[in-house]
């Protein structure tokens, strides 16, 4: 979850205006994938971390296809998926909830971008 939660803080530092759209960018892959009023009511990258990570456990556990749909929703390169190092499930989701936030992020960061242009 560090790791996530860093990567955010850092990317965010210059950028905090695009907390908000990342966090419309998430809701909006994971209502069409996984369920229609599904919400990610975080105000800093910790809370949208945790709420992440949890949505993804509970996915996997009750609907394991949404996931998969999820993450080709997202457009989580397959590679990173099969690079997760193998350990226990939480170590598992945290990683996982990394290439998400990373991914998001980069679909929010280069959308902004461009439309700057």
């Amino acid at each position: 979850m560090e790791v996530a939660v860093t990567y955010l803080e850092n990317q965010l530092k210059e950028q905090q205006h695009l907390f908000e759209l990342l966090v419309q960018q998430i809701e909006r892959d994971f209502r069409m994938s996984v369920e229609e009023d599904l919400a990610f009511p975080a105000s800093t990258p910790l809370e949208l971390v945790q709420q992440l990570q949890e949505v993804l456990e509970h996915i996997a556990s009750r609907t394991p296809a949404k996931l998969s749909m999820l993450l080709y929703r997202i457009d989580v390169a397959e590679n990173d998926i099969r690079a997760i190092e193998e350990g226990d499930v939480f170590t598992y989701f945290q990683q996982l909830t990394y290439l998400i936030v990373k991914r998001e992020f980069q679909k929010v960061y280069f959308r902004t971008s461009l439309a700057k242009e």
